[in-house]
């Protein structure tokens, strides 16, 4: 249901819900960037969380279901945030850390102090002033030995 395309200077999709899928399509494998459900049945919940981490991504997850099974089957997933009963909670959580798993996203933490620091270049420089480093530097042994 949905899946009307709009044109606003690129493609755009209404809420869309996608039934009738298995594991091979793309849809089930690859991260889809929109408002889109696909929905696909399973035996048993080691299935699911098989399914759900047979991808090279990981960026994010979403559970839905009572708290304490939700619970169980987020630790199992393979992604650096995943939200239960709500979608992308942790994301509007700006003190939450998270990597991204697989090929998601950009590595290590996007969100909270390590998200902000993580655009910054770290440099280290080090000078020679001629003396000896052996005798002059406290470290001067450990270093040049």
């Amino acid at each position: 249901t949905g899946g009307e395309i709009i044109d606003h200077g690129g493609l755009w999709c209404l809420p869309t819900v996608v039934t009738g899928v298995d594991h091979q399509m793309l849809l089930m494998r690859e991260e889809t960037f929109g408002p889109v459900l696909p929905v696909m049945r399973f035996q048993d919940e080691d299935e699911a969380v098989a399914l759900a981490n047979d991808t090279v991504y990981g960026l994010s997850a979403e559970v839905c279901g009572p708290i304490d099974r939700a619970r169980h089957i987020a630790a199992r997933l393979n992604a650096g945030g995943v939200s239960i009963n709500r979608w992308l909670n942790h994301i509007g959580m700006r003190s939450l850390e998270q990597d991204s798993f697989g090929y998601s996203g950009f590595g290590h933490s996007r969100i909270g102090r390590e998200g902000f620091l993580r655009f910054h270049k770290r440099k280290s420089i080090v000078a020679y002033d001629g003396g000896d480093p052996e005798k002059d530097s406290p470290m001067g042994r450990a270093a040049f030995s």
